[in-house]
This record gives C-alpha cells, sequence and structure tokens, in this order.
C-alpha cells in the first residue's frame, strides 16, 4: 500500500492540473486591446482558447458614457459555427473610447470568467 500512495498523489495531481487548464481564456480580439483606429470597427470578435456554453457568455461594446453601441445580440460566432468566439455588432459609432466587456462560460465546466479592454477610434 505504501507504494501506491506515490502514484495516487501524483494521479490525483494531474487530474487538478487538467481541471485547471480547463478554463476558458482570452487567446485574441479584434480590435485588439489597447488598439487605436482610424475607421470604427462594424464587429468585435473575442476568441478562446476553448469551446464557449452560449448560455452565460456575452459581449457588450460601450461608449465613454456606459452606453451599449453594438446591438445586443452579441453571442457564438454561429455564422462560422465557431464555438470559440464572441461576436457584437455595431451600430455606426464615431470618434471615441470604447470598452469591450465579455463573459465567457467554459462548455466543458461551466467555469465563468470576465473581462474587459479599451480601443480608440480617433477623428
Amino acid at each position: 500500500m505504501r507504494t501506491l500512495r506515490p502514484l495516487l498523489i501524483v494521479a490525483a495531481c494531474a487530474g487538478l492540473v487538467g481541471i485547471a487548464a480547463a478554463h476558458a481564456k482570452l487567446v485574441r480580439a479584434d480590435p485588439a486591446p489597447g488598439a487605436v483606429l482610424r475607421t470604427p470597427p462594424r464587429v468585435v470578435r473575442v476568441v478562446f482558447n476553448e469551446e464557449l456554453a452560449a448560455r452565460g457568455s456575452f459581449l457588450a461594446v460601450l461608449d465613454v458614457r456606459g452606453r451599449r453601441v453594438d446591438d445586443g445580440k452579441s453571442g457564438l460566432d454561429l455564422d462560422d459555427l465557431d464555438r470559440r468566439t464572441l461576436v457584437a455588432r455595431l451600430r455606426p459609432v464615431g470618434p471615441g473610447r470604447y470598452t469591450v466587456r465579455w463573459q465567457a462560460t467554459s462548455a466543458d465546466d461551466g467555469y465563468v470568467a470576465r473581462g474587459s479592454y479599451v480601443f480608440t477610434v480617433r477623428p
């Protein structure tokens, strides 16, 4: 039994590492965090390292006053059947600073990750 104990501990730790790695993490965004654009984007996309659950995942784009400038119908990029990408279509926007807020719910384990970043549209 003593020789099995270290093997069980190693196996348990390996399982925990697999669980910890299963959470959704932001890997790419367009526009990118901190981007300064000359032309306002029509769409904001954020891509994660794993598939997301439709329920509980969202993307919102806000102006400096905290008002949404997206169409309010953000969600998974079902046009491309890409369940790792959240998409928000924007109403026409002008120059200014915009905040992208996202919530990603992992399809694997239901873990919820949240974050935000800013991009700027110059005149």
